[in-house]
């Protein structure tokens, strides 16, 4: 699905289709959506997603701010790179030079799950500091400080292999496994929604760039940098989140300067899916007490 072909099969009923355009950056062709006008807002999703995720908070956003979602390298409909090429601080960079060519120095950045560590890393490492940053369901360390070692060396183990992608995104398991990973985020989600998904696991370069995303990760030296980010970051938790659980995800607060934890109730880990309208009154109330 990393192709522009593969977009023009699918843009019919996309979300948000109308916003889309193509840049190449590098050797990257990244597809991004961009809409609205006024501060750059950047939306960061996570891993499995794509800019879809964003789709209702961002229209709504759009009405007040110019936002701009891309898909990340390897998901989605942009370009899928090399296992040596993945990583959170190469993802950041990417993200500047993306930001350079749209001409865009965002003011706001929203990430979720694993787009949130990306946003931070990001913050880190830009000659601008954003203003704020709203996190959502982060994933800073999901499996824990003990366990994150075995995953990662099993994810990068399964990121190599050719045949395992392919498998998964076959027909006889991908009906199977879009119902599966939908429900174990604790979210209800809309039929387009999950269409959306059934269509992105049904592409073995998504899965591959799932896998090398999930793979290269590396998230110790991001967590040992997080006391020097002087931006205000608020950590939003669902409380019916079932990939990350809230105290996880809001459990990097302490290593934060400018911190505050936020608990929603009655959603799950794809809660901006579930319920837009909460977060764009989150993010609005992030932006008024972060404003000067």
């Amino acid at each position: 699905m990393t192709s522009r072909a593969a977009w023009h099969a699918v843009a019919e009923f996309w979300p948000r289709a109308e916003t889309s355009r193509f840049v190449r950056v590098s050797n990257i062709d990244f597809h991004v959506q961009v809409s609205g006008a006024g501060e750059d807002v950047l939306l960061l999703h996570g891993a499995g997603a794509s800019s879809h995720s964003f789709s209702g908070l961002g229209a709504r956003l759009s009405e007040r701010y110019r936002v701009i979602a891309p898909d990340l390298p390897g998901q989605g409909f942009t370009t899928l790179l090399p296992v040596e090429a993945v990583g959170l601080v190469p993802f950041a960079h990417y993200m500047s030079e993306l930001m350079s060519a749209l001409e865009a120095t965002p003011r706001w950045i929203i990430g979720h799950s694993a787009g949130a560590a990306l946003g931070a890393q990001y913050a880190l490492d830009t000659d601008t500091l954003p203003s704020g940053i709203l996190c959502i369901n982060a994933a800073f360390n999901p499996f824990g400080s003990i366990a994150a070692p075995l995953f990662s060396k099993t994810a990068k183990w399964f990121a190599r292999s050719h045949w395992l992608p392919k498998a998964l995104a076959s027909p006889a398991l991908r009906w199977r496994a879009t119902g599966s990973m939908l429900a174990d985020t604790g979210s209800a989600v809309d039929p387009l929604m999950s269409r959306c998904y059934d269509t992105l696991l049904g592409n073995p370069d998504h899965i591959a760039g799932t896998l090398r995303m999930m793979a290269g990760w590396d998230l110790p030296p991001l967590l040992r940098r997080l006391s020097s980010l002087q931006a205000p970051v608020w950590l939003a938790a669902a409380d019916d989140d079932r990939t990350i659980s809230p105290e996880r995800s809001t459990s990097v607060a302490q290593d934060l300067p400018l911190a505050r934890s936020v608990r929603i109730p009655g959603l799950g880990h794809l809660a901006h899916e579930e319920d837009p309208d909460v977060f764009d009154a989150l993010f609005q109330k992030m932006v008024t007490k972060s404003s000067p």
